[in-house]
């Protein structure tokens, strides 16, 4: 067996049936895990604690970005990969890594400054060795995705995810504020590199090699370009708040976003962990399998991601209540608007990562460049009328966005209007259907706890009654699956 190639021949099918399976039961328990010990971080600590991580997260991600330069994606869809090619992925990376950090350490005291923040110094030059430690395990999580190990790298992230939330927590309780954040941070990331390592077969050598790099930066380099905008899309408006606005409602914010983001995360992570090397096995079959596997793929994601997202919408008044008291409600406001705009950005993402499949870094660099500058001219044209209105232009644009993806992909993919109606608007409006029919009469049960659990239950029952009228072929065969599954 090929020690850099150890996976078996699989079915196509199976391979995206246990994909799913692994990426969504891992996923599933992060996001239980990160529910139970970030509603203990909502009790113990202030709206400012999460304001001051939440400025720095952007140029930590940036950093993040360069280090990792697309090397997942690229060595995803490299036809043979060698050890070579691991080799001096893992050493550029961390090179890499090693040079950003310093120059980052160097400027911590000019962001103190430009935010007239004092804590803003100790904390970046701590917080920003999250991308460097991660760069460590850039190579072997590309080793794991390339060879469809969803299994381990989910065990890696889930096992990552548990005890960072463990010691964040510790560290919160302890009266650690704001730093406990880090050092949960930090956890994640070293625990998270090395089970990568554990799992992956690839180990790194001497010499140092870097000549197998170059043809891989040919694919990656429009990626470094395309994380960077993808990142500041995603931290943009939190960075720039804490110029603008106290840096308690720039914790409101964070919070609201962090609970979105966690809700993306749960179907973003197995799309793409999955998405990019399914459609390019399938790259050379006939078109119309190629649109089959599509197809399946985005109604599935659909399927899921509407619900989720428009009830995590319903519940958030209520949710953030009961989780962290009256003084998260603001946030409340942040959440229920980021959730419907964050909905359609999880399906946009299936579009873009087929758009990647195809090996066109260029389209994709160049669609987040533009996406990102709008936002920026959004923030300014908005500002004057609060953050509120910030946000629900962003939703808008995100929603916009879908359809700007759809138009990239519909040639090369003979994708229709008609099937994207089927695939994901059919679901969109269900979803919402269910939102409304709940919304405008959950007000009239008296306790919290009562309106979350019952709003819940009525929107789920009529977004499934739906779905099974009017998509039963869909309904069956994801019931089957799961029923299988158990």
């Amino acid at each position: 067996m090929d020690p850099v190639n150890p996976t078996p021949a699989e079915s196509l099918k199976k391979k995206a049936a246990k994909g799913f399976w692994w990426g969504g039961l891992s996923n599933g328990v992060q996001q239980v895990i990160g529910l139970v010990f970030g509603l203990v971080l909502l009790r113990v600590l202030d709206p400012k604690d999460y304001g001051l991580v939440g400025i720095l997260t952007i140029f930590s991600a940036i950093a993040s970005a360069l280090t990792e330069s697309g090397f997942v994606s690229a060595i995803s869809i490299k036809k043979d990969v060698t050890k070579a090619d691991y080799n001096a992925v893992f050493w550029f990376c961390v090179l890499l890594g090693a040079g950003i950090y310093m120059v980052l350490y160097s400027v911590s005291p000019f962001l103190a400054d430009f935010y007239e923040l004092s804590q803003l110094e100790p904390l970046a030059k701590i917080s920003f060795l999250n991308f460097f430690i991660s760069s460590f395990g850039v190579a072997h999580s590309a080793y794991l995705t390339r060879n469809l190990m969803v299994k381990e790298r989910s065990t890696a992230l889930l096992f990552a995810v548990l005890i960072s939330n463990v010691i964040g927590v510790i560290a919160a309780l302890q009266g650690l504020k704001y730093w406990s954040l880090v050092i949960q941070n930090l956890t994640y990331c070293v625990i998270s590199a090395s089970l990568f390592w554990y799992y992956s077969h690839f180990r790194p050598s001497w010499p140092i090699n870097l000549r197998p790099v170059k043809p891989l930066l040919s694919y990656s380099s429009k990626l470094i370009i395309t994380n960077v905008f993808f990142h500041v899309n995603n931290n943009f408006l939190t960075a720039i708040l804490g110029k603008y606005v106290p840096v308690a409602q720039v914790g409101q914010y964070t919070s609201g976003n962090k609970w979105n983001l966690m809700g993306q995360n749960l179907i973003l992570s197995i799309s793409n962990t999955i998405i990019q090397p399914l459609m390019t096995e399938v790259s050379h079959s006939e078109e119309e399998r190629k649109i089959r596997v599509f197809r399946k793929l985005l109604s599935f994601i659909s399927f899921i991601t509407f619900p989720l997202m428009f009830g995590l919408a319903l519940i958030a008044p209520d949710f953030l209540l009961l989780a962290g008291g009256a003084k998260w409600l603001e946030s409340a406001d942040y959440l229920r608007v980021l959730a419907f705009g964050g909905a359609f950005a999880v399906v946009s993402n299936a579009f873009s990562n087929y758009t990647l499949s195809k090996g066109r870094s260029t389209t994709y660099m160049w669609n987040m460049i533009v996406f990102g500058i709008l936002q920026v001219g959004l923030f300014f044209a908005l500002k004057h009328l609060g953050v509120l209105y910030i946000v629900l232009g962003y939703a808008t644009m995100n929603l916009l966005w879908l359809n700007t993806w759809f138009f990239i992909t519909r040639k090369s993919l003979q994708y229709s209007y008609r099937f994207m109606w089927r695939d994901v608007y059919a679901y969109a409006l269900s979803a919402m259907v269910g939102f409304l029919a709940t919304y405008f009469w959950i007000d009239i049960l008296p306790h919290a706890a009562w309106r979350l659990a019952v709003s819940v239950l009525s929107m789920g029952a009529v977004y499934l009654g739906i779905c099974y009228l009017f998509s039963r072929d869909t309904f069956q065969e994801i019931q089957n699956f799961f029923r299988n599954k158990l």
